[in-house]
């Protein structure tokens, strides 16, 4: 019952963003009812964390409370028109956008209450839970990352067929009049060789940051000790890395919308059509990443705030990027305090 519940909330909260504006308010509500069922019924490890983080950034990416001009508009004339779920919907925005602020902050607060609910259930203390939640979000991302990385396989065939389709005309020049030529033009296959790259790159931000595989300035960080790595790896993750990923999930949601409404093609004559399809692969790459940022500063707060009994499983960003053992991550008695 709580899998479930807590897949309904992660169906939902795709829903408040993609819904047309009024129904997106249902998706909310829905999604809130399932995210606490879950909270209190207890779901599979990681799908919990994954509801909560998805329903508390849906609401400001959307910007659920308030409507954008052109919507505006178009409701008000569907209003006039006599449609009642427009006059509706209208009534009700015209009191949530006044304390559409307060009314997010309150989204904030309820997922956060189902997150300590959550908590408490699983074990006395909610540190554990936090721990194995962690994990599990963060072993997520690296399946995501493991799985986008046979994308490698088409991208070298295309690349390959490009290189010898070019060098195949010096010797057979009437293979430019082939259907097949026109069909699997240079132009859309070097186009699709750099949809594939992207797609990879964007799907595995989130395992490399898992993995430890980004760049950090060795020569300062190496000389700090493990409670002020743990500090700047949580400090980075809140206002940084999280926060970056929502302006980019914000911005990239509506980059893919205008293009799918436009159905947007290649700028060239013989390119890719459906352009929107590589575009909604940049929100969703960074909502990986932002994920894979959330289990890591869990995994932190556990560490820094939680029983010494822990600190070995948790400690893995108190270590350099050589992956070098803490000793409070080895001795918990000794830990660094």
């Amino acid at each position: 019952m709580g899998t479930l519940s807590a897949l309904v909330a992660v169906i939902s909260a795709f829903a408040v963003v993609m819904a047309p504006f009024g129904l997106h308010w249902i998706a909310l509500i829905i999604g809130f009812v399932a995210l606490f069922v879950a909270a209190a019924k207890g779901a599979r490890p990681g799908l919990f964390l994954t509801s909560a983080a998805l329903m508390a950034v849906s609401v400001p990416v959307d910007d659920a409370f308030e409507m954008s001009r052109a919507d505006l508009r178009l409701m008000t004339r569907a209003a006039e028109d006599g449609d009642a779920f427009s006059s509706v919907v209208l009534s009700i925005h015209d009191v949530t956008t006044n304390v559409s602020g307060l009314l997010v902050v309150a989204t904030l607060v309820l997922v956060a209450i189902a997150i300590r609910i959550a908590a408490r259930r699983a074990s006395p203390d909610g540190w554990s839970f936090y721990l194995r939640e962690s994990d599990a979000l963060g072993d997520m991302t690296v399946w995501i990352g493991k799985a986008a990385s046979f994308l490698y396989v088409p991208m070298i065939f295309i690349i390959i067929y490009d290189v010898s389709q070019r060098k195949m005309l010096e010797f057979w020049p009437t293979f430019a009049e082939t259907g097949w030529y026109h069909t699997f033009t240079s132009t859309k296959l070097q186009e699709a060789e750099w949809h594939l790259h992207a797609v990879l790159f964007l799907l595995c931000f989130g395992y490399a940051y898992i993995k430890d595989a980004h760049v950090r300035i060795e020569l300062v960080r190496d000389k700090l000790a493990p409670r002020t790595r743990v500090w700047i790896e949580l400090l980075g993750c809140i206002f940084f890395l999280v926060a970056y990923c929502y302006v980019v999930m914000r911005f990239g949601y509506d980059f893919a919308q205008n293009s799918f409404k436009l159905m947007e093609q290649s700028s060239a004559q013989t390119g890719l059509p459906l352009r929107f399809i590589i575009k909604s692969f940049l929100p969703f790459g960074f909502l990986i990443l932002g994920l894979a940022g959330v289990a890591v500063a869990v995994k932190c707060v556990v560490y820094l705030f939680g029983p010494e009994a822990l600190r070995s499983a948790s400690g893995y960003y108190a270590g350099t990027h050589h992956a070098d053992i803490p000793e409070d991550a080895v001795e918990p008695a000794t830990a660094d305090r």
